[in-house]
């Protein structure tokens, strides 16, 4: 495993992660508001 390798993985790990939480942030919000 090289350091470009693990950097790339965890690149599109934060990515599909933070979509998901991208989400929820706002449709909690929105219900809040």
């Amino acid at each position: 495993m090289s350091l470009e390798v693990i950097l790339q993985l965890g690149s599109i790990l934060l990515v599909v992660a933070a979509g998901p939480l991208v989400i929820v942030l706002l449709s909690v919000n929105e219900g809040n508001l």
